[in-house]
């Protein structure tokens, strides 16, 4: 597994007691549905950025960055461990 995705699930799980008014991961976990709608509009700048004519490498991966903290802290709202994902993936490998 990535050293990276497992220390932000570690990170989204020590915040979901934070304050939401000083922690932004706690503000999403405390709002599924904020936190959905930053997902799909974090899909969507990832879909727009892929589709430009000269695609800018720095900005899709940033980009893709905030789609997958975003959707980690959607599993991590719904119960779900926040790299389940990366176990699928493995599995997929094949």
């Amino acid at each position: 597994m990535s050293t990276i995705l497992d220390d932000l699930a570690a990170v989204i799980t020590a915040r979901s007691d934070a304050d939401p008014t000083s922690s932004y991961t706690a503000k999403l976990l405390g709002d599924p549905e904020f936190n959905q709608r930053k997902i799909m509009e974090e899909a969507f700048e990832v879909c727009l950025e892929l589709n430009r004519p000269a695609v800018d490498p720095i900005l899709a991966a940033n980009e893709a960055a905030d789609l997958v903290y975003h959707l980690m802290v959607g599993l991590a709202g719904a119960g779900i461990e926040p790299t389940a994902f990366l176990s699928v993936l493995e599995g997929r490998r094949s």
